[in-house]
């Protein structure tokens, strides 16, 4: 966890890297729960088959792989389910590595559908490791030749709410309509056709970089669903909201707003929740700018665990503009003094094991900090820094909203 100050504010989020450096940051200590699902039904062939464990064996050479950082699971499927090895079942590399070497090849036909429920019941699960509760990044990488003998639909989205990332490779696939059906969205980032198994090797960087951000800082299509939760109690006062307004108004200035890219929502609480546009109201950045100039402040007593709530179940809905069915990035970001009335610790994890990742940003009350620890989402280290302006929390706020990536979502 990572806090600045600056001007009043203090800021409580995951650590991000200060650039794009999609390499290195996998080369470094960071977590996620990855599990390979390979199609292995008889289209693909021996031949073929040796190739996709090569592409295995690259990619997850390329990852820091441990219990406490990366873990991974692998899958194979034609008519049924071969469970190879579950997210819990190894921590040393070497091990996993000569786990691909040796897997055998099962033939069959292609029941993709089923395959994915299984991943969901048998590996996105704590019994077989999976950390979702603790807010670590859940991923999916299914590979696949060909047309599937089941729906697909229906268990891609049961996946994708939950807040799966799915990641698809499709190998000399001629209608990808299917492949679209199970990848999260955008598909420039989660979904892969190449021609054949000869060049699937060399696709490993590639995937290697996109499942390094899920949200990327480095590119103007980033697509995410933000709700600013903004405490307006009689404590913040007058002055400290204008800041609020003024860091909102600089944040929203920075990102790619859009139906089809980043959609914000804003609620102000004090007494009581009140909404003041959710995530489909508007469509473009001037519209919400021009709002926020407006924006009056009123004062009242602290309840942030009821506004927590009104956020969780009112706001964070498809009804309201969340695009959660699609696998698109939740985030939440709270500003509050940290000084609240009622119980805001359950709440918080409520909102956070529906899938949301949630930023505190604390205002002047540093003492108060105990309290937001308890409200954002929580990486396994900590570690705080120092910057002496307002500049460096905006700019890192920003890139916390953008680089949301499978090895520091919290």
């Amino acid at each position: 966890m990572s806090y600045f100050r600056g001007t009043g504010l203090i800021f409580f989020f995951s650590s991000f890297p200060p650039k794009c450096l999609c390499y290195l940051v996998c080369r470094k200590a960071t977590v996620a729960d990855i599990v390979f699902l390979v199609d292995s039904s008889a289209s693909i062939g021996l031949e073929n088959f040796q190739k996709v464990k090569n592409f295995l064996y690259t990619l997850v050479s390329s990852l820091h792989v441990s219990q406490d950082q990366i873990r991974i699971g692998l899958a194979q499927y034609s008519d049924d389910i071969f469970m190879e090895f579950l997210l819990n079942q190894y921590s040393l590399k070497n091990d996993i590595l000569e786990q691909i070497q040796d897997l055998p090849f099962r033939s069959g036909r292609t029941y993709t559908g089923a395959a994915l429920n299984s991943i969901m019941e048998g590996y996105f699960i704590d019994s077989a490791g999976s950390r979702a509760q603790e807010n670590i990044p859940q991923i999916l990488i299914l590979l696949t030749d060909g047309e599937s003998n089941d729906d697909v639909k229906v268990p891609a989205s049961k996946l994708r709410a939950r807040g799966i990332s799915l990641y698809v490779v499709g190998i000399g696939v001629q209608d990808t309509a299917e492949l679209k059906e199970i990848a999260s969205r955008p598909f420039n980032k989660f979904l892969f056709n190449i021609d054949n198994f000869d060049i699937l090797e060399e696709l490993s960087s590639s995937l290697l970089q996109m499942v390094c951000f899920a949200v990327e800082i480095c590119s103007s299509a980033s697509v995410a669903d933000i709700v600013f939760l903004v405490d307006e109690s009689s404590r913040i006062g007058q002055r400290n909201f204008h800041l609020i307004r003024t860091f909102l108004l600089k944040v929203i200035s920075a990102l790619d707003i859009g139906p089809d890219n980043v959609r914000v929502a804003l609620v102000l609480y004090s007494d009581k929740p009140r909404l003041e546009f959710s995530l489909d109201t508007f469509e473009k950045k001037p519209e919400v700018l021009n709002y926020l100039t407006k924006l009056p402040y009123r004062g009242g007593q602290t309840y942030t665990g009821a506004a927590i709530d009104f956020v969780r179940k009112k706001v964070f809905s498809k009804k309201m503009g969340s695009r959660k069915d699609q696998g698109v990035q939740q985030l939440a970001v709270v500003i509050t003094d940290g000084e609240s009335l009622d119980n805001f610790t359950g709440p918080a994890s409520k909102l956070r094991r529906k899938g949301v990742t949630v930023y505190a940003v604390g205002i002047q009350n540093v003492s108060a900090s105990d309290q937001l620890y308890k409200i954002a989402s929580h990486p396994p280290r900590k570690h705080s820094l120092t910057y002496p302006s307002l500049a460096y929390p905006i700019f890192w706020i920003i890139q916390a909203i953008f680089v949301v990536n499978v090895f520091n979502i919290s």
